[in-house]
Order: structure tokens, then sequence, then C-alpha cells
């Protein structure tokens, strides 16, 4: 193989792991969307921490923390907004 024919199959196959890494997350993010309530984010961050602290843990921890965080956040802002308009 050449070093031109190299290069382009290295790219073209990070290419491909981004594209199925990205996939994967979107999927994640859809699985956990129904978690919005701090209770129910409390809940599943506590699984975590135990998982981990068993030695359960994988390699999808922190993005399942992430994207948690992200929906607590979202719940919070939007529940701030509510507020707003309703001039509390």
């Amino acid at each position: 193989m050449t070093n031109t024919t190299t290069l382009w199959t290295t790219m073209k196959d990070e290419l491909r792991e981004r594209r199925e890494r990205k996939e994967y997350v979107r999927r994640l993010r859809a699985d956990l969307a129904s978690y919005r309530t701090p209770y129910e984010v409390e809940d599943l961050l506590s699984a975590i921490d135990r998982a981990e602290a068993s030695g359960h843990a994988t390699a999808d921890t922190a993005a399942v923390r992430r994207i948690l965080t992200d929906n607590l956040r979202e719940y919070h802002t939007a529940k701030q907004n509510n507020r707003h308009v309703a001039g509390l």
C-alpha cells in the first residue's frame, strides 16, 4: 500500500468510527430522554455510582452522566422559565 492509500483508508475508518459513535450517543440520548426530573436523574446517577463502586462501570459512564446532567439542566431551565412566565 502506498502512503496515500494508507492515509485515505485511515481517514475513512476514522470518519466511519466518528459517525458510529455519534449515532450511538444519539440513541443513548433518546433512551435517557425520559429521565428528566431530579428524582429520576438522581436515582440513575446513584445506580451508576453503585456500579462504579463495585467495579462494574462501563466506558460509557461519563457519557451517561453528561446526558443525565443535561436532562437535569433542561428540567431546571424549563421550570425557571415557567416561573418567569407565570410572574413568580
